[in-house]
């Protein structure tokens, strides 16, 4: 049996994905915008046999136990990609909304449902007690994000919190700490502020304390407010799992020589590549281990495609029972205490890019890390401070010292 999601973009019907037995791709509308949904899915209908399966997989959860609780809650009849998004594809990474076939979303201010403050901490509560139970029961929420931490979507619209849904956009995602990760949530909101100090793109991210609960929130980088309209409006995006055309259980597979492949042919001018390298670098300097292919993102505007502000940056030197081995090698280098700028240069070498503007990109990002580096740390415990204080301080000296 053939079935189809509906693809709608920015109020505009832009096309369907059409999934036939084993075989899925995505046919364009005739009038849709030159720029495509996806690198991996372009206009010409060159999509590789995967692309546009493995471009639905990214958007959702990435653990089968999560995707069947997701299931039950929203009243799936199974995990299947399709079963999943028909019910769940509303209000998702970027600016599509996923709709059932024949199906449009409904007006914004028909689904305005509130979230009150006793909610809010009831999921904070739950996420951090079953870090499964991403979806909320006997609540109007309908969202899926992908990853393996446990969060939840939600929207700001004129100072008050709602539920969000395929009419009305998540602005902010919501990310409860975890037991074994002490003061992650601090971590994080401290790592963004550094990146905006050190002149890189990065959301707005704060700590939220809802009744006796508190989480990570963070604005997304995928929504925008036009100015004198409450609603917010999506902008799409896509990770580079989905930019490839991978299945996100190849997410650690991709190289950073790989993401230059992808990015040069679309931007003469080498500013996405430069871009991404600054915010390689400063993973690497912070000891952002994790910093895999779904952890970096474009934004695909019409006629625009622009490397998205950073996410998910955590300094897993903080949490030593994790696994320290840079998810992105530089230059062969596997952990972050052992990159010199002679790993830069080989990077630059094996991706066809001039060394010197490749070390100057990498040292100018080490310097202002370093100049704002006492100071944006303050939140966290003192031993905690210190450690990744003194790490990021020996990782961008040892950059410079070897120019």
């Amino acid at each position: 049996m053939t079935r189809r999601l509906e693809a709608w973009l920015d109020g505009g019907h832009v096309g369907q994905f059409i999934i036939d037995g084993d075989t899925t791709y995505f046919r364009y509308d005739t009038d849709a915008p030159d720029t495509p949904i996806s690198l991996s899915l372009p206009r010409t209908g060159t999509a590789t046999k995967r692309a546009a399966a493995n471009f639905l997989e990214n958007l959702l959860p990435d653990h089968e136990h999560t995707r069947v609780r997701l299931a039950a809650t929203y009243g799936a009849r199974s995990t299947d990609t399709v079963e999943l998004l028909e019910k769940a594809g509303g209000d998702i990474a970027g600016g599509l909304v996923l709709v059932p076939e024949g199906t449009e979303p409904v007006s914004a201010a028909a689904e305005l449902n509130p979230a009150v403050d006793r909610d809010v901490a009831d999921r904070i509560r739950s996420i951090k007690h079953d870090p499964d139970a991403w979806a909320p029961r006997n609540l109007p929420a309908r969202f899926s994000l992908a990853g393996t931490q446990g969060k939840f979507a939600i929207a700001s619209v004129d100072g008050d919190w709602y539920w969000s849904n395929a009419s009305l956009p998540s602005t902010h995602i919501v990310k409860p700490g975890r037991p074994d990760l002490r003061c992650v949530e601090d971590a994080e909101v401290a790592a963004l502020r550094l990146a905006r100090a050190a002149g890189i793109g990065a959301p707005a991210a704060n700590i939220l304390r809802v009744d006796d609960q508190h989480a990570f929130i963070v604005e997304r980088f995928d929504r925008i407010r036009d100015p004198g309209v409450p609603i917010p409006r999506r902008l799409h995006a896509e990770d580079l799992a989905q930019a490839r055309g991978l299945n996100p259980d190849r997410k650690y597979g991709v190289t950073a020589r790989q993401v230059v492949e992808s990015l040069r042919p679309v931007d003469t001018s080498g500013k996405l590549v430069r871009t991404f390298l600054m915010q390689l670098a400063f993973n690497a300097l912070v000891g952002n281990a994790d910093a895999h292919a779904k952890n970096y993102s474009i934004l695909l505007q019409q006629n625009t495609i622009s490397v998205a502000p950073m996410y998910d940056v955590v300094p897993v030197g903080l949490y030593p029972s994790y696994d320290q081995k840079l998810a992105m090698r530089i230059g062969g280098a596997r952990f972050a205490a052992e990159v010199t700028i002679h790993h830069w240069r080989k990077l630059a070498r094996t991706s066809g890019l001039d060394e010197n503007e490749v070390t100057d990109v990498v040292v100018g990002v080490a310097t202002r890390v370093l100049e704002h580096n006492d100071t944006s740390w303050d939140t966290l415990a003192d031993n905690q401070r210190n450690i990744v204080r003194d790490s990021i301080a020996r990782n961008a000296e040892r950059l410079r010292a070897d120019m």
